[in-house]
């Protein structure tokens, strides 16, 4: 059943007109935007403030200081709550993010403004809103590397750019026991025993990738040393 006057927060993206044009946007649809915060915890702050009863939150999934990050804090802080990503592509990161958090719906920044709050009024309602071609996307994600949640896809990242446990725990807010035992994780599905042959192990499956296309598109790969 559709809310009166849903409640609504955005996280990630404050400030920047795209998201002014959203919350107006929003408003004339008749939503209630209760604030835009550049990250959860400005949002958790915030509610710890005031109490916010929100009925949904719309997630840029781009935002650095948003994103998966957010989604994953979001869940497990407010599990009733309707979440709804924003993402300029349905990226791997956004596809697993979307599913290893139940996320109820996923709207792209080119989709039109009628489309946007159709796809909230939808996920408020209790129904899954995701883009075209979403399971295709999901079905692709059969490999070891897609079964990496949001947050251990997050620490390889981060531990690819060369930052050290202690920086990534920093950079995420967690403990670096947190990061440590994520990145064990990682090495299990990945089959391998550090950070170093992890990185090897990702090039190799992006290059296979990229051969299976070519053979798929009639392009025989020239033979390897």
């Amino acid at each position: 059943m559709a809310v009166p006057e849903p409640r609504i927060a955005i996280v990630g993206g404050a400030g920047t007109l795209a998201t002014e044009a959203l919350v107006w946007m929003l408003t004339k649809g008749g939503n209630r935007v209760v604030g835009a915060y550049p990250s959860y915890r400005a949002l958790h702050v915030a509610s710890r403030a005031r109490a916010l009863k929100l009925h949904a939150a719309i997630v840029d999934a781009d935002d650095p200081a948003a994103g998966p990050a957010a989604v994953v804090q979001l869940r497990r802080a407010h599990p009733e709550l309707k979440l709804l990503l924003l993402c300029e592509v349905a990226s791997p990161t956004v596809i697993r993010c979307a599913i290893d958090e139940r996320a109820e719906g996923v709207v792209l920044k080119s989709d039109t403004s009628e489309e946007a709050i159709l796809a909230l009024r939808h996920v408020l309602e209790g129904r899954a809103v995701m883009p075209v071609g979403w399971q295709a996307a999901s079905l692709r994600l059969e490999t070891p590397l897609a079964a990496l949640s949001a947050r251990e896809r997050e620490v390889l990242d981060l531990a690819a750019s060369g930052m050290s446990n202690k920086e990534i725990a920093e950079r995420l807010t967690i403990s670096v026991n947190t990061v440590k035992f994520h990145l064990r994780t990682v090495y299990s599905r990945l089959g391998v025993r550090n950070r170093v042959q992890a990185m090897l192990a990702i090039d190799q499956k992006q290059e296979d990738r990229i051969d299976s296309s070519n053979m798929s598109d009639g392009n025989v790969p020239p033979a390897r040393a």
